[in-house]
């Protein structure tokens, strides 16, 4: 039982150092994610312009109407700026991150078939539907969105208040690391592929486990070494244009992280099912010849 426990976490472990050596041999795979950062620093620019006129006419309205006349004045508008961010992430995951993803997903797939990584390829392959992959994203990030409030009002404790938050994001992302490969991989439609990655990681727990856990890490440290009080204090008070740092700093976390995780769970998923299909061709052997000998399994 503790060697079954020992080699499934192994198996996890082990995709760590494959996830770094793929990102790192094979830079064709950052492709993706570097075109969706560039994407969403478009987005922040357009918040950074919106108090300057000639773009003020345009882009200042929406925001005085959502957030206030406020935000559009220093030094607020720098606070603003970082805040906005979580905006800038959404819109641009919509409009070409979820489907990018699933770009990515392919290429995956290609390193492991041992063909030719090409983002043309990927694209043109017709293996990633933009309508499904959206709404993945769309409904995932609703359901860790609303997901952790509701829990969080039935397990908040103060004594843990940090722990929790990050616990239940933990828990979240470990179900549905592998929605968009499942869609990808699979054909699936978007409720069929989140089910699927449910399943997917109920299979395979502990490695799962272990790659999100360690993948998503440097988001709870930001989060726990620069609280939204204490970066407000800083830039409101001491010094606005530190603003720039934070906004430069969450944008590469936020997508070394996605780069990392992404590439993890296709190269998990393509590791589980080579193992079933290993293990379905035993069974199949099994029958023909009882002697065949059952091969190690990859969880």
């Amino acid at each position: 039982m503790v060697r079954l426990f020992v080699d499934r976490f192994q198996s996890g472990v082990k995709a760590w150092g494959e996830t770094v050596k793929i990102l790192s041999s094979r830079k064709k795979l950052l492709l993706p994610f570097i075109a969706t950062a560039i994407v969403e620093l478009f987005f922040i620019l357009l918040v950074w312009l919106a108090p300057h006129p000639p773009f003020s006419t345009l882009l200042a309205p929406p925001i005085r109407y959502f957030f206030s006349d406020r935000v559009l004045h220093y030094p607020w508008h720098m606070w603003f700026l970082y805040y906005s961010m979580k905006h800038t992430h959404m819109v641009a995951s919509l409009v070409v991150g979820a489907f990018l993803t699933g770009v990515a997903c392919v290429m995956v797939q290609q390193s492991h078939r041992g063909e030719t990584l090409s983002v043309r390829n990927a694209l043109v392959s017709g293996r990633v539907h933009y309508l499904t992959v959206a709404m993945i994203w769309l409904v995932t990030w609703a359901v860790g969105r609303y997901g952790m409030d509701i829990l969080l009002r039935f397990f908040y404790k103060r004594s843990l208040s940090i722990l929790y938050p990050i616990g239940i994001a933990v828990i979240l992302q470990w179900l549905l690391v592998y929605a968009i490969p499942a869609a990808v991989f699979n054909g699936s439609r978007w409720w069929k592929a989140i089910l699927q990655a449910v399943v997917e990681s109920l299979k395979h727990p502990l490695s799962t486990l272990a790659v999100v856990a360690v993948f998503t890490a440097p988001l709870f440290l930001f989060m726990c070494y620069f609280p939204e009080q204490r970066t407000t204090r800083w830039i409101v008070h001491d010094t606005p244009e530190i603003a720039l740092l934070f906004v430069a700093a969450r944008l590469f976390l936020w997508t070394a992280v996605d780069a990392f995780l992404t590439v993890a769970a296709a190269h998990l998923w393509c590791l589980h099912n080579r193992a079933r299909g290993l293990a379905d061709n035993q069974v199949a052997a099994r029958a023909v010849n009882p002697q065949v000998k059952e091969g190690p399994a990859i969880a």
